[in-house]
């Protein structure tokens, strides 16, 4: 048995090797093998493969952006009005706005019976523009009265010469015409100027001074038990020189009524309008009813050197009185006119001139005649020439169409004069400089 175990060990070696063999020949299987001696065996070196370097292609990156953290700043809004207002201790909620009664109550009765007069009450007018500026800057609208409709209480603002008592010995009637206050009397807050126009303009200091405040972020102000303030507005003044029309003759109340008179009240915020006229005047210095021996005349003069504008309107006398009119005439009317313009310079040196030409006439003779309108017309260049400024305005186109006002042909009657002064107002409104009050 135990050889029989040894023939099957010795066959399975034998086997193997034979398979080793067989897998070897198999390489070869189909090729003659050709035997190399060994001196001749050429042995060729093994080609390495060439290296190349290996490239390292970096990874792209997006480079980080670092914004840098934004901050939004605080900001505080500019306030538009006060957390509070007062005068002294008093909130300006107590308050009530007083204004002086109105001189022109005759003028107003008329005004209203005959329904086409405008009413005027100046202080009035001031009073609500500073009622409005006060609900405007606080939120609060306080009471307009009258001074003569209301019982007096201890807060109130007073504008204009009202006829409450005022202790400290303020004297708001010695006020000159461009200059006002506005003070903490007691009490009261007084805001007056020594014309209706100045006391307007004092509320332009009030709103200077309340949004200067606010801008300034003070919204809890007061004014001082010792407030005082004096302002100056320069108010312009217009003098008329002229003849029966400018004095005022047609109208029922001539220093009511004329043209002067009204524009004085159109212009009130801007402007004070004098009357020189005097009826029945020429420019001519060589006949009896010269303007210049005239008591208007000297007034004008006397008042000349606080006058900015002069308007001139003379010539219907003359274009009646001298009908063979000829070249020689023209040549006084002229010389006279430039000796007057001379008088009123030489009392002050910036004054200006406004020559009017004649108004319209509806009668069958020769006042206001073409032919004086004609020679008005040349005088404008030689007056400016001369060293006068001067300007003109056209009364008779102003005047030309309003026939049913002029009743006796020649002189305008209440709306007549009307007429003429909202026409010439809005003249003279544009030789005045609105920022500074000046005249151009």
């Amino acid at each position: 048995m135990k050889h029989l175990k040894l023939i099957v060990l010795m066959c399975l070696v034998a086997l193997i090797a034979l398979t080793a063999v067989a897998c070897g020949g198999a390489e070869t299987a189909g090729t003659t093998a050709t035997t190399t001696p060994a001196a001749d065996v050429v042995t060729t070196p093994t080609a390495t493969a060439e290296t190349t370097p290996a490239t390292t292609t970096p990874v792209a990156t997006t480079p980080v952006v670092t914004t840098p953290a934004t901050t939004t700043p605080i900001t505080t809004e500019t306030p538009t009005s006060f957390s509070s207002l007062k005068i002294g201790e008093t909130p300006i909620a107590d308050y009530t706005i007083v204004y002086a009664k109105s001189p022109y109550e005759v003028y107003t009765k008329i005004a209203e019976k005959k329904q086409y007069f405008p009413v005027y009450d100046f202080d009035h007018e001031t009073a609500n523009r500073l009622a409005d500026l006060i609900f405007e800057v606080t939120g609060v609208r306080l009471n307009v009265v009258q001074d003569s409709k209301s019982t007096e209480v201890a807060n109130e603002i007073l504008i204009g010469e009202t006829n409450r008592t005022l202790t400290g010995g303020v004297k708001l009637s010695n006020l000159a015409s461009d200059d006002y206050v506005v003070n903490v009397v007691g009490t009261k807050l007084v805001i007056c100027g020594g014309e209706y126009g100045t006391t307007w303009h004092a509320i332009d200091y009030l709103e200077t001074l309340f949004a200067e405040k606010i801008s300034q972020k003070e919204v809890n102000y007061s004014f001082a038990n010792d407030f005082a303030y004096e302002g100056e507005h320069h108010l312009v003044v217009i003098g008329c020189i002229g003849d029966s029309i400018t004095q005022g003759v047609g109208a029922s109340n001539q220093a009511m009524f004329s043209y002067p008179a009204q524009m004085g009240r159109l212009l009130w915020k801007d402007a004070i309008v004098h009357n020189f006229g005097d009826s029945g005047s020429t420019m001519r210095n060589d006949h009896g009813d010269a303007y210049t021996k005239t008591t208007p005349y000297q007034n004008a003069v006397n008042a000349a050197s606080t006058v900015d504008i002069f308007t001139i309107m003379l010539g219907t006398n003359d274009s009646d009185r001298f009908r063979t009119w000829t070249n020689s005439d023209t040549e006084k009317y002229n010389n006279d006119c430039l000796s007057l313009m001379e008088t009123l310079q030489k009392k002050n040196k910036d004054v200006k001139f406004v020559l009017a030409n004649c108004p319209a006439y509806f009668g069958g003779g020769s006042f206001g005649s073409t032919k004086m309108r004609q020679v008005q017309d040349a005088l404008l260049p030689i007056v400016n020439d001369a060293g006068y400024p001067t300007t003109f305005y056209d009364t008779y186109s102003a005047t030309k169409t309003l026939r049913s006002y002029f009743p006796d042909t020649l002189h305008p009657n209440d709306m007549g004069h009307l007429k003429m002064a909202e026409a010439f107002a809005e003249y003279l409104q544009t030789l005045v400089t609105p920022e500074t009050n000046e005249v151009k």
